[in-house]
């Protein structure tokens, strides 16, 4: 993986996660453009924003009025990379609390990333996919906030997140189609 391309998403997890609108000035450029694919009911997003400012916005600033103890994984063995298109692509899943409610939502997808060309190669283009965000029962949350914060964070591989995955049916069966 082109580590300049892995140290970009990184430094946008840390951003989207941490509350930390000032770092995507670092990873996106000043007209990159983002793409929502929401396949579910349970979370919602602006199908396309244009422009660092508003990508940050949508993806920090608004995210985190409503999100809290937000973790994001991207699973390191399903990256596919095309050097010559600087596209990166890779699967995500992502666990956090609704601070209004409390509750605790899970949710899975794809990232689609273009780099630009030319230095500094920052991200002029985004795909996110939701494929899945499900609400899970509070009384899980002590247990799935806990695996996903012993979990290597913001790369781990698929089967790090099985091997340690908390024993509840409910988990398993949700993320079963993920990992196929």
């Amino acid at each position: 993986m082109n580590n300049n391309n892995q140290m970009l998403i990184s430094q946008y997890i840390k951003a989207k996660d941490n509350n930390k609108p000032h770092l995507m000035k670092s990873v996106f450029s000043q007209q990159a453009t983002l793409e929502m694919i929401v396949q579910t009911d349970n979370i919602s997003f602006p199908a396309k924003v244009t422009g660092v400012d508003q990508i940050t916005q949508t993806l920090v600033s608004e995210f985190n009025t409503t999100y809290e103890n937000i973790y994001t994984l991207c699973l390191t063995d399903t990256v596919q990379q095309k050097v010559e298109q600087n596209q990166l692509n890779c699967r995500w899943i992502v666990c956090m609390t609704e601070k209004t409610s409390g509750s605790l939502r899970l949710g899975y997808g794809d990232y689609q990333w273009n780099f630009e060309k030319n230095a500094p190669g920052l991200a002029n283009h985004l795909v996110i996919t939701i494929e899945l965000m499900i609400i899970l029962p509070q009384a899980l949350q002590p247990k799935v906030l806990s695996w996903f914060d012993k979990l290597p964070y913001p790369w781990a591989l698929s089967s790090e997140l099985q091997a340690t995955m908390p024993d509840i049916e409910l988990l398993s069966d949700t993320l079963l189609p993920f990992y196929q």
